[in-house]
C-alpha cells in the first residue's frame, strides 16, 4: 500500500495492571508496523509499573511516563504532546484492540478518508464483561448515515480505536480537562458543528470491559450534565431531551438509593428490552 502513515496510540492508566498487559500487546502484535503506543500513567500503586518497565527494550514501540494527573484527558493532552503519528487514536488500559490487523486493515480507511477530507474514523466496539470472561454483551458502532442525524445531541459515535487526524488538534486544540467522563464527545462536538464528517469502517475495532466509568449507571448523571455543558460550550443550548436525560439520570440516582444498584441496573434494561435494545446495564457490575 502506498499510504502508510505513522501511528499514534494513547492509553492512559491508573492502577491498571490486571489488563494493561493485554493492551499492550493487543498493539504491539499488529501486522501494521509504523505505530507508536504511548501510556500516561498517573502514578499507580498497583504493580502497573513493573507492567510497563516490562517493555523498556522497546523504545521505537511504547514509550511510558508515571506521575501524579488531573484525570484521562489531562493524561490525554500529555500524550498527545508526545505524540508523533498523523492520525492518532485512544485505547482504554483495560481495553484491546480485536485482532492483529485491526491497523492494517484500518489504514485503508484513513487513506479514504483523507481523499474526502475526512479526519475522524470509526469502527465497531465489542462490550464484554469487566472480568475474565469474553462473550460480547452488545456491539456499539453505527454507520456514519446514521449516527450524523444525532451527533449533536449526544455521543453517537464510538470513540476507543478510532482515529483523529492530528490536523483537528491543530485546529481545535486539546481536550477540556474540567470534563470528566465526555470530554471526547465536547472535542468532537467543536469539528461537528462546523459540518465536518466522520468515515465508518464497518469493522470491530476492539473490545471493551463493562463497567468502565462512561459504562456504569452511576455515572449517568455526570454524562447528562456534561453533554449539557459540552452544547453550551459550543454554541448549542440544551433542548427538551437533555433535560429529560438530566431528570432521567436523578431519578435512576434516587431509586438505587431505594431499591439498590443492582434492582435498579435490571429496571433498566427491563426498559432497554422493552425499547428493542440489548440488555447492558445488569451485566456491567
Amino acid at each position: 500500500m502506498s499510504y502508510s502513515p505513522r501511528l499514534s496510540i494513547i492509553t492512559a492508566v491508573y492502577n491498571g495492571r490486571e489488563h494493561l498487559e493485554q493492551c499492550i500487546d493487543s498493539i504491539r502484535s499488529q501486522t501494521y508496523g509504523d505505530v507508536e503506543h504511548i501510556v500516561i500513567d498517573g502514578g499507580s500503586t498497583d504493580g502497573t509499573l513493573e507492567v510497563l518497565q516490562k517493555y523498556d527494550h522497546d523504545h521505537e514501540f511504547l514509550y511510558w511516563v508515571s506521575e501524579p494527573d488531573k484525570g484521562i484527558y489531562h493524561a490525554w493532552n500529555k500524550g498527545l504532546a508526545r505524540a508523533t503519528g498523523e492520525w492518532i487514536a485512544f485505547v482504554g488500559s483495560d481495553d484491546r484492540l480485536w485482532d492483529d490487523r485491526v491497523l492494517e486493515h484500518t489504514v485503508q480507511y484513513l487513506h479514504t478518508a483523507l481523499q474526502q477530507n475526512i479526519r475522524y474514523v470509526y469502527g465497531k466496539i465489542n462490550l464484554i464483561p469487566a472480568g475474565a470472561g469474553t462473550n460480547i454483551i452488545t456491539v456499539w458502532g453505527e454507520p456514519w448515515e446514521i449516527a450524523k442525524k444525532d451527533i449533536l445531541q449526544h455521543m453517537t459515535v464510538t470513540h476507543c480505536c478510532a482515529f483523529h487526524h492530528r490536523s483537528l488538534f491543530e485546529e481545535y486544540g486539546n481536550f477540556n480537562e474540567q470534563f470528566r467522563i465526555t470530554g471526547d464527545y465536547e472535542f468532537l462536538l467543536r469539528a461537528f458543528v462546523k459540518g465536518n464528517d466522520a468515515l465508518f469502517t464497518s469493522r470491530v475495532q476492539a473490545s471493551m470491559h463493562a463497567g468502565g466509568l462512561s459504562a456504569n449507571i452511576r455515572s449517568k448523571l455526570v454524562i447528562a450534565r456534561e453533554n449539557i455543558l459540552a452544547r453550551r460550550l459550543n454554541g448549542l443550548p440544551p433542548r427538551f431531551h437533555h433535560r429529560l436525560q438530566l431528570l432521567k439520570a436523578r431519578t435512576a440516582q434516587t431509586l438505587a438509593a431505594l431499591i439498590g444498584r443492582r434492582s435498579m441496573n435490571i429496571l433498566s434494561d427491563t426498559y432497554r428490552s422493552l425499547r428493542g435494545k440489548d440488555k447492558l446495564w445488569s451485566k456491567v457490575d
